[in-house]
């Protein structure tokens, strides 16, 4: 058992265990890796270069618990070590992703500046209290992270502002909302919601459950993101329109061409839990509405009226034949039923083609 620590902020509400022990280790000045290699010594290592292993250690059952005896965590804040892994989170071992405008909010409240447990989540790109996306805190797990400074936050406050999407006009009817903000708050909402057991609105999605509503999301975004020729494509992510990209204030488009060193190691494609930029996964979530989403406004605010299978196709015209072989392939895992009503035939030659019962029969 590791001994007791004398000194440890309490952890404060929403907040990711990344954040509360990055805090911990700036009252030892340890970085966030030497201080999990000093808990729980004696088990067996956890590989340096695999993030993902490192985060799911940081939330093993036994790692928790003698965490909060080493925390002297009273019983009220013990809430905060129960988080669970649901699949979605960030493939990084570092509180990289915030929004300023929360942390100057913690820092006016006189409480410390902490990362939200929603900001690890992949599929969270905007801050929705503020209608802005998140920024991305460059650093390594291994490197000791100074606290926030508010003159830093102050000028990632005034660069988001500048950078921002439209005034936010959420609204009951389509033609109210702002093309990019309330696409992707409306599909964010729907993921979170997802995760939480909730199946989506059918009226907007299409009939799917929870469970098939994230595995539908988690390919096309797949999809959206991976560069299936490296040489002579772009993603489909970076692939967006003249207007999409002036439209969105700089939050979407082609940011930077993604090479074969942006993937995983011994992976050929790119999920969004591998992007922490969160301009580029807004950006695969906006294409993802565009082809999933029963009602889809373009990027210049006003309603297109043009059904989700012409969408596909217009996205898939401009897919290489091994990316349209690669989501034909996993829709091959999709309810039927959706598929048939919501869907067209993602084959490699004829990719306008309408969804038939015939596509099935490969299962």
């Amino acid at each position: 058992m590791s001994p007791v620590w004398p000194v440890c902020p309490r952890p404060q509400p929403e907040e990711s265990l990344l954040s509360w022990f990055e805090r911990i280790g700036r009252e030892y000045d340890l970085s966030a890796a030497k201080l999990l290699a000093s808990v729980g010594r004696g088990r067996a290592p956890v590989p340096k270069s695999n993030a993902r292993s490192q985060l799911q250690h940081l939330h093993e059952q036994r790692f928790r618990e003698e965490l909060a005896v080493m925390a002297r965590l009273p019983e009220p804040h013990e809430g905060a070590l129960t988080q669970r892994l649901n699949g979605w989170e960030l493939e990084t071992f570092a509180s990289r992703v915030y929004c300023p405008h929360c942390l100057l909010q913690d820092l006016k409240l006189n409480r410390p500046a902490y990362g939200r447990q929603v900001w690890q989540q992949a599929w969270y790109t905007l801050c929705a209290p503020h209608g802005t996306a998140l920024r991305v805190r460059h650093g390594c797990p291994s490197i000791l992270h100074r606290d926030w400074s508010r003159t830093q936050l102050v000028e990632d406050a005034d660069l988001v502002a500048a950078n921002q999407y439209r005034t936010l006009k959420v609204a009951r009817e389509p033609e109210l909302r702002c093309a990019l903000l309330g696409c992707l708050l409306e599909i964010e909402r729907a993921v979170g919601a997802a995760i939480s057991g909730v199946a989506p609105n059918p009226l907007l999605w299409g009939r799917l459950s929870a469970e098939d509503f994230l595995l539908v999301l988690r390919d096309v975004t797949t999809w959206s993101l991976t560069h299936f020729e490296p040489v002579r494509a772009w993603c489909a992510a970076e692939d967006l329109t003249i207007v999409e990209e002036q439209e969105g204030y700089g939050m979407v488009g082609r940011i930077r061409r993604l090479t074969p060193s942006d993937y995983p190691e011994k992976r050929t494609v790119r999920a969004l839990q591998d992007v922490v930029n969160p301009k580029v996964r807004g950006a695969a979530l906006w294409v993802a509405h565009a082809m999933m989403s029963v009602i889809h406004p373009d990027a210049s605010d006003r309603p297109t009226g043009v059904s989700p299978q012409e969408r596909q196709a217009t996205r898939l015209r401009r897919c290489v034949p091994e990316g349209r072989r690669w989501l034909a392939d996993r829709q091959r895992h999709w309810p039927r039923t959706y598929l048939r009503s919501s869907w067209i035939c993602v084959a490699v030659h004829e990719p306008s083609a309408k969804m038939s019962p015939s596509v099935h029969r490969q299962e």
